[in-house]
């Protein structure tokens, strides 16, 4: 005699050692990609502030344009931090930042004071080059050019 098991609600299911070889096949490639990503973790971090950076000098720039009185940007290589300054009838700090742990400023060149000067029209004083670097050794550079166009290279 033949017991033949018919509209089973355990027919399509998963056994539990099924279930535990899928989570453990996902741990292990989760292990071996963190890896990885902490390997490109300086990396990307040194493009993330090289992108605030060139939208804070962006952002000079159109507060220079905006109220018509001179803006700047002002970098201290020995402290790793920048301030967007006004140029008025007196001059005032509007923010200063720090660069995160692992990023400096590499070179910073043609500016003179290690300053970035927007004139009311947008264009700068001075053309130059900012370069940053981080702890592997790579290094990105923001270029100011006459005209006051900020550009990555």
């Amino acid at each position: 005699m033949k017991f033949k098991i018919q509209n089973s609600k355990f027919k399509n299911s998963f056994t539990l050692i099924e279930l535990l070889v899928v989570i453990s096949v996902i741990g292990i490639i989760a292990g071996i990609s963190w890896g990885s990503v902490r390997a490109l973790q300086p990396s990307l971090r040194l493009g993330s502030i090289v992108r605030d950076l060139s939208t804070d000098l962006r952002s000079a720039q159109r507060l220079a344009v905006t109220e018509q009185v001179n803006h700047g940007v002002r970098f201290s290589t020995s402290t790793c931090q920048y301030q967007i300054i006004r140029y008025g009838t007196t001059k005032k700090n509007i923010f200063k930042k720090s660069l995160p742990k692992g990023i400096s400023f590499h070179q910073i060149t043609g500016l003179t004071n290690d300053e970035v000067i927007f004139n009311p029209y947008g264009a700068v004083k001075e053309t130059g080059t900012i370069s940053l670097i981080n702890t592997k050794g790579e290094t990105k550079t923001i270029e100011v050019r006459p005209s006051g166009f900020v550009k990555i290279k």
